[in-house]
């Protein structure tokens, strides 16, 4: 009978622990779990670690946003987007004044030439204010196409840059009865509609269809609560006003608007407040990361 040497169970576990780290290391290597990729490298990510995005949009390009709505906003260091019609009385009047706005880090926006609208509503009402030969019904969508093409071109006399982002007039898309969003796709980078609510998903959003909320006499915190909603969400509120302060028939108070102001100011931290053709720039810059 031959006699083992006494080491030789404390080599057999050496060879078996051998056996199972290599066993391990290979099925790593075929098939790496959810657990080899980090987090963040699946979600939506806002800059520097911001919970959510806001945008603080304006239409009509009217004095008050030269005058009030700005200002505010520079008070605090932030910057809004500003879209003009081509037939707006103030453009015209003070062409310098909205090149300045945009020098401070603003952004001009397109909103048509002449501000056409569906004037008869789905429900019968009728936009008195509103002029036939305005009116999309009246329009075609080569035509509607054609009216921003030429309102790109005037903004870039004014601010020198290639690149614009649309606010839908009445938050409309639809001209002659037919939808002009996929006409109009290549002519800006972005484009923000109405809806009244927030994003609800970054990752599935048409950035040629943005929903806002078109904010008419309505109270600061209000609108804090919405942006506290896509805060929870972890996607972004874009705000639609018009007058700040007086100016317009639909109109917030100068009281309400830097209310919300100061609570952006002082949530910088989880809360990014962009342009919206920065913030925009983001979620294709993110949505292209992801594969989306």
């Amino acid at each position: 009978m031959i006699k083992l040497p006494d080491s030789l169970p404390f080599v057999c576990l050496i060879f078996f622990l051998c056996f199972l780290n290599c066993s391990n290391n290979c099925q790593a290597n075929q098939s790496p779990g959810k657990s080899a990729v980090q987090e963040g490298e699946k979600t939506f990510q806002w800059p520097d670690g911001a919970r959510a995005a806001v945008c603080l949009t304006y239409d009509d390009g009217i004095d008050g946003h030269l005058d009030i709505a700005a200002p505010d906003l520079e008070e605090v260091n932030l910057r809004g987007s500003f879209y003009a019609q081509g037939s707006s009385h103030s453009l015209a009047e003070r062409m310098e004044d909205w090149r300045a706005l945009v020098d401070r880090g603003h952004e001009l926006g397109n909103h048509s030439l002449f501000h056409p609208c569906i004037r008869t509503m789905p429900d019968g009402e009728v936009r008195e204010w509103l002029r036939p030969e305005y009116a999309f019904e009246n329009y075609t969508v080569r035509q509607i196409a054609a009216e921003l093409k030429i309102a790109n071109t005037l903004l870039q006399a004014v601010d020198g840059k290639p690149e614009r982002t649309y606010a839908y007039t009445c938050s409309d898309h639809l001209a002659g009865g037919e939808s002009f969003v996929d006409e109009i796709r290549p002519l800006f980078t972005a484009a923000r509609t109405g809806g009244d609510n927030i994003v609800a998903d970054m990752r599935t959003l048409d950035i040629h269809l943005v929903p806002s909320w078109g904010v008419v006499d309505v109270s600061g915190e209000a609108m804090i609560d919405f942006v506290k909603k896509a805060e929870g969400a972890g996607t972004m509120a874009v705000f639609m006003f018009h007058g700040v302060g007086g100016g317009h028939n639909l109109n917030v108070s100068r009281e309400s608007h830097r209310k919300l102001i100061a609570y952006l100011n002082a949530h910088r931290d989880r809360i990014w407040t962009g342009t919206f053709a920065q913030v925009m720039d983001h979620v294709r810059s993110e949505r292209h990361r992801l594969g989306f």
